[in-house]
């Protein structure tokens, strides 16, 4: 039987969920296992089973390491900045604005209601305010009494609330999306720049929800703060001064919704912290499982990893539900205090403490406030999902700041930079003192014309030494140790202090197991070089032989290219990075496993630009006797 959390539960979420119910079912009630990894014959669980965080239970399992556990550095970018300055001064002053054209509005229903109003019943009844009667003809040929400069003021005050909403949305999303086109450029730039191969699945949650939980904030959450709080504020206090208790019967309920949000926010954040992960997992899962899709066809198991989608699909559901209790109770409980507020203003009418006029300006000013209450309750929402994504969002932006002044730094400091050949000789290359995971790698010398081949006893241990080799640093042995500096001179020039527009001048890259960035054929080819010549592009794409396959492409050189290649074969590709990495003979040319997808034309055309390459060649291959006989050998385990 399942068991539904009380009120008392939603409001006291670190309770364990064994004192929340004291019926000895809880202990029995079945759950989602943390692991992505559960067995398989963990599918049987309901999907809509709940997580002990899902009523929230934290624990100390947390994908994305210890940032999200700790909070640290979640300091994000200031959104007052650029223009996103002037923008908020407009939202503040639509929201004064939106204040005055409601008292505006209230003043005007107040003076209808009073002379023109009681003219209008007079002439109605044909009785004067003193009882006596009125004369017919008189009455007749007076008419009814049509007050135009209350109703024309009446209209402009609700068509300027009518303009100041929609200006409200259309600044508010700009500002949103003005700020969102910083950090995705940040965190995009983090994940190609920075340390390691982060997952697809947590990247893209990264630069899709994360990203729209922080929009949600910045337009929707922080616009109505700047807009409806005034409107709030002031209309309180114009009350408050004309009449203390209509005043005082409006405030009460919006005093009481603020004195609820604090414990309500904080449920809201754990939730809204443990749904996001929920979501980066299934997301990790989602791309892992489509990237593998051949190998699980081959061995039959489809069923069982849609059963594993389904479970993580699961705890996705029953953590979006329980943030709803939150959020919901939230919402609701802003929309009973404009009903509330309503409800005062009548009971005050009732007892006879304010006239009908009165009764219904301040009835017009609840109404104008109640659409901005609403907006407050979906703010506590908004500003939780954002903390929830800002604990992770805000050390990778950190780190992107970091990782651009570094690279500003480079730049300016390239000119001081000399070139020594004196070790290298010409298009020569030296490497000392390399850390890779925090194990040493032997040293390399080599000169122009020398074409290496690197190996290991452990397979698992080339790939890092190259990623080392194409960053130019040191790794520790875990995340955050240290590492000493690398020292790697390129053709005379301390690589490691190369800015990126010189490292593509000093360092050519193909690598087999690295897809095509999108673009057309010729930027592709060109990449490295983006002012190429079409002298050099052409150039490049016959020195792997792509002459006749660019005039057979529907549109030659301008071709784009998707999905990692296509419409290129894989034979074709692979020459196309290759092109790529000859361009302009770098004095560092990096092949992993090029050969791999080259077919018998492509290893000839590879073998015969080897032979006699003007600088130092690095290269993976399974059969590298077949792509450079008489190679050297670069061991690159530990000593």
């Amino acid at each position: 039987m399942a068991i539904h959390p009380t009120l008392e539960d939603i409001l006291n979420p670190d309770r364990p969920t064994a004192q929340r119910h004291d019926d000895g079912r809880a202990g029995s009630q079945h759950r989602f296992r943390l692991s992505a990894d559960a067995s398989e014959q963990a599918d049987a669980l309901e999907p809509d089973a709940m997580e002990p965080e899902a009523l929230g239970v934290t624990t100390d399992v947390d994908d994305e390491g210890t940032a999200e556990a700790t909070g640290a550095g979640e300091r994000m970018p200031t959104v007052w900045a650029g223009r996103r300055r002037y923008l908020l001064v407009i939202l503040f002053l639509l929201g004064i604005f939106q204040a005055v054209m409601a008292l505006v509005m209230a003043f005007a229903v107040d003076s209808l209601l009073g002379m023109p109003a009681q003219v209008n019943a007079a002439l109605n009844a044909g009785t004067a305010p003193d009882g006596s009667a009125l004369d017919p003809a008189a009455v007749a040929e007076a008419g009814t009494y049509i007050p135009w400069l209350q109703l024309s003021i009446l209209a402009l005050a609700v068509f300027s609330i009518f303009g100041a909403r929609w200006g409200e949305r259309v600044v508010g999303e700009d500002l949103g999306q003005d700020y969102v086109y910083e950090l995705r450029r940040k965190l995009i730039g983090t994940t190609l720049a920075g340390p390691g191969n982060a997952s697809l699945g947590v990247t893209i949650t990264r630069a899709s929800n994360d990203l729209t939980a922080v929009r949600n904030w910045v337009s929707q959450g922080i616009v109505p703060l700047m807009t409806s709080l005034p409107l709030i504020v002031v209309v309180l206090g114009v009350l408050a001064i004309s009449n203390w208790q209509v005043g005082l019967a409006v405030g009460i309920p919006i005093v009481l919704l603020g004195l609820a949000v604090p414990p309500l926010a904080k449920a809201t954040f754990v939730r809204a912290r443990y749904l996001r992960r929920r979501r980066g997992r299934m997301s990790a899962r989602i791309a892992d499982t489509v990237r593998a899709g051949e190998s699980i066809q081959a061995a039959g198991g489809i069923n069982r990893e849609l059963n594993a989608l389904d479970r993580d699909s699961g705890k996705v559901v029953s953590a979006a539900v329980s943030r709803a209790r939150i959020t919901g109770l939230v919402r609701a409980s802003a929309i009973t205090a404009a009903s509330l507020a309503t409800a005062a203003v009548v009971v005050l009418g009732t007892l006879g403490l304010i006239d009908t006029a009165g009764v219904a300006s301040a009835m017009t000013l609840v109404g104008v406030m109640s659409t901005p209450l609403g907006d407050l309750g979906r703010v506590v929402e908004y500003r939780q999902n954002y903390k929830a994504a800002r604990r992770i969002q805000a050390p990778l932006l950190a780190q992107a700041e970091v990782l651009r002044q570094a690279e500003r730094d480079r730049e300016a400091n390239w000119k001081d930079v000399e070139r020594d050949r004196s070790s290298t000789g010409r298009n020569g290359l030296r490497v000392r003192r390399m850390v890779v995971q925090g194990q040493r790698v032997p040293m390399l010398q080599a000169g122009e014309g020398d074409v290496i081949h690197l190996q290991s006893h452990d397979p698992g241990r080339i790939q890092p030494v190259l990623l080392n080799l194409l960053a130019g640093q040191n790794t520790g042995a875990g995340t955050g140790a240290p590492a000493p500096e690398l020292d790697m001179v390129v053709d005379g020039y301390d690589y490691t202090r190369a800015p990126g527009r010189q490292r593509r001048k000093l360092l050519g890259h193909a690598s087999v197991r690295v897809p095509l960035e999108r673009g057309t054929v010729a930027r592709a080819i060109t990449y490295r070089n983006p002012k190429a010549t079409d002298e050099q592009t052409l150039e490049a794409f016959g020195r792997v032989g792509l002459e006749g396959v660019l005039q057979d492409l529907p549109k030659g050189g301008q071709t784009r290219i998707k999905n990692g290649g296509q419409p290129l074969t894989g034979s074709q590709v692979a020459r196309l990075k290759l092109g790529r990495a000859l361009l302009e003979n770098p004095p560092l040319l990096v092949l992993d496993g090029i050969d791999t997808d080259l077919d018998e034309e492509g290893i000839r055309l590879l073998r015969a630009e080897l032979q006699d390459y003007p600088g130092v060649v690095l290269f993976t291959s399974q059969n590298p006797s077949r792509v450079a006989p008489g190679h050297r050998v670069w061991t690159v385990d530990a000593p």
